[in-house]
């Protein structure tokens, strides 16, 4: 697999001050698993197990995940889909606010409420799970059990692949198997949108052997997706978690 260094000309997503972003509920404490990571890679199971049109149009959606038959990756970021396809090769992404995309693994939740924080060191990718859960716990969530989070600002060495069908036969049954067919692509220098949803105990369901944590991003001009593969975090970013309190008790 090689990869593809973009362009860095980018603009996305503007950071949010720290305090609490709120619309209306709180989240509810609830995450959606379609499908299930370890049958898709290594089982075939591959098909369709759910529709994006079944929980579109919400502004209040994230989710992250793979489209039927390994085409490709899904990302919802605040109700607005971003499907990206490796078979092309193109980072571009489709970007709509509805989707008859179905998805062989798709994690969601509505989050109509978020509580914003700030990093002020580096988050290297392999101390990213420590990481979530340090900031998680002093923003008050449980992280004994599920929970998405959403990262915004610069990142540097960010790495990113989109799956493009599903591995070729003979291939090895981990994860550098499955990027064999896969489009790679690279930035050294970027502002991004990270999507991820963290949980201990979700091996093989929707975090790879060995993580807590599965992670999306949303970068480049035009947007691209993917599922994350490498990334450092620098200081001054945005980390986000739900409000799990109600809009008054937050004031």
């Amino acid at each position: 697999m090689s990869f593809r260094v973009l362009p860095v000309l980018l603009v996305l997503t503007a950071t949010a001050c720290a305090g609490v972003q709120r619309t209306s509920d709180p989240w509810n404490g609830q995450v959606r698993v379609d499908g299930a990571l370890r049958p898709m890679l290594h089982e075939g199971k591959t098909g369709p197990v759910v529709k994006l049109s079944r929980l579109l149009p919400d502004d209040a959606l994230y989710a992250v995940g793979a489209l039927a038959g390994l085409e490709g990756e899904v990302t919802i970021v605040g109700g607005k889909v971003y499907l990206s396809r490796g078979k092309g090769q193109q980072a571009a992404a489709e970007i709509a606010e509805d989707s008859d995309a179905a998805a062989a693994l798709l994690v969601s939740a509505r989050v109509p409420a978020w509580r914003l924080a700030k990093t002020d060191a580096p988050i290297p990718f392999d101390a990213l799970d420590q990481a979530i859960a340090a900031l998680a716990t002093k923003a008050g969530m449980d992280v004994n059990t599920r929970f998405p989070f959403v990262l915004e600002g610069h990142v540097r060495e960010l790495e990113w692949h989109v799956l493009a069908g599903p591995p070729p036969e003979g291939a090895s049954e981990d994860h550098q198997g499955h990027l064999e067919n896969a489009a790679a692509f690279r930035l050294p220098s970027a502002q991004a949108t990270l999507v991820g949803f963290y949980s201990p105990n979700d091996e093989g369901v929707f975090t790879h052997m060995g993580s807590k944590t599965h992670l999306h991003v949303v970068a480049g001009t035009p947007p691209g997706t993917g599922h994350v593969d490498h990334v450092i975090v620098v200081p001054g970013a945005t980390v986000k978690f739900p409000l799990k309190v109600s809009a008054e008790a937050a004031r």
